[in-house]
């Protein structure tokens, strides 16, 4: 009988832990990876470096509360509001501009987006 009580009671130990390991997980989506100030590394197309002078110390914060801030060196501040889509792969800007998420870490954020007159531009943070 004790046997038994003992298997039932780490059966229930072992799911208990399975659900809440599972709980963590979800807490560490990409949205919330993304919810943070990034520091821009670099600014390319075609990896030519295009960065400006106002954009080599600029930083885009990610706010829990779906707004952000870009701030650059030149004293420029942008603000607006931001969206991941549930599939991880697209951040959109104020409903308007939306960038390719190629990688989405809690290290390092690479997005790009076409311009036409440009190219392709990819901008990586950490």
């Amino acid at each position: 009988m004790k046997t038994k009580i003992g298997l039932l009671i780490l059966t229930i130990c072992v799911v208990a832990s399975g659900f809440f390991l599972e709980s963590c997980k979800k807490e560490t989506t990409e949205t919330n990876m993304i919810i943070r100030k990034w520091n821009l590394v670099s600014k390319t197309v075609l990896g030519s470096d295009i960065i400006t002078d106002c954009e080599k110390t600029s930083k885009w914060d990610f706010k829990s509360d779906d707004t952000y801030a870009i701030t650059d060196s030149c004293d420029n501040l942008k603000t607006g509001t931001w969206t991941l889509a549930e599939d991880g792969k697209t951040l959109t800007l104020d409903n308007i501009t939306a960038y390719s998420v190629i990688e989405n870490s809690l290290i390092k954020l690479v997005i790009e987006m076409q311009i036409n007159d440009v190219g392709l531009v990819r901008w990586t943070f950490n």
